[in-house]
């Protein structure tokens, strides 16, 4: 009988795994420019970057009743489509390769994103990872998305995986703290303008790109933990 994985690798979406921050921010514009109003670069990273729409529509629309911010969310995330569809979804560097990586050693990935589940299935498409995770949380699986633990733990759930073995990729103050909410390892993923910030997270270990020796040290390192108890049992 072949024993369950028990050590696990789970991705964010965007700005994680998919270049896609700006495709989101011009949506977002677009949205707001009837009003006259924009997200400039600091804002979109302050009130946008890593939330659920629930939470942005709220911040962005305060007076909107529930429904009309349902519908305001549903045509952002219809532009963002659209412009992805059109412009093109990049990989984050080093993505491919760190998902061959896991897959070469039996860790199980999952991909865990507060987007819906079409963002989440048309840019996996577009990147050509649509078969590279065992597992797929999007946002419209749950009735709590990030900052709550919630979407990690149906992850961890769903794989058989313990917490102890299994790392989380984030780029996003709001996915750490989901991730860390789960007692899952963290590794942020830095940009420019979140780095400071980032570093003063609960993230275990801060990498600027995803080829950096320093994660895959971290991930052998858990891992080997993951091996060594799944031997005994």
């Amino acid at each position: 009988m072949t024993r369950p994985l028990r050590a696990g690798l789970l991705f964010d979406l965007d700005g994680t795994l998919a270049q896609t921050e700006h495709i989101h921010q011009a949506a977002f514009n677009a949205l707001l420019a009837p009003s006259g109003r924009s997200l400039d670069d600091e804002a979109f990273v302050r009130h946008v970057s890593g939330r659920a729409n629930d939470d942005i529509m709220a911040f962005l629309f305060p007076h909107a009743a529930a429904a009309e911010r349902l519908r305001l969310a549903e045509a952002k995330e219809a532009s963002f489509r659209e412009i992805a569809a059109s412009s093109g979804v990049a990989a984050t560097p080093g993505a491919a390769a760190l998902l061959q990586w896991a897959r070469d050693r039996q860790v199980a990935t999952g991909l865990v994103t507060n987007a819906p589940r079409a963002n989440a299935e048309m840019m996996v498409a577009v990147l050509g990872l649509a078969d590279a995770f065992d597992v797929v949380v999007s946002a419209d699986a749950l009735a709590r998305s990030k900052p709550h633990p919630d979407p990690y733990l149906a992850a961890i759930a769903m794989l058989g995986l313990s917490a102890a073995a299994t790392v989380a990729i984030e780029d996003s103050l709001t996915g750490i703290a989901a991730a860390a909410a789960a007692a899952v390892g963290v590794v942020a993923l830095a940009t420019a303008q979140t780095s400071a910030a980032l570093r003063a997270s609960d993230a275990t270990l801060v990498v600027d790109d995803l080829a950096d020796a320093r994660l895959y040290d971290y991930l052998q390192e858990r891992f080997a933990l993951a091996r060594q108890s799944n031997s005994g049992v």
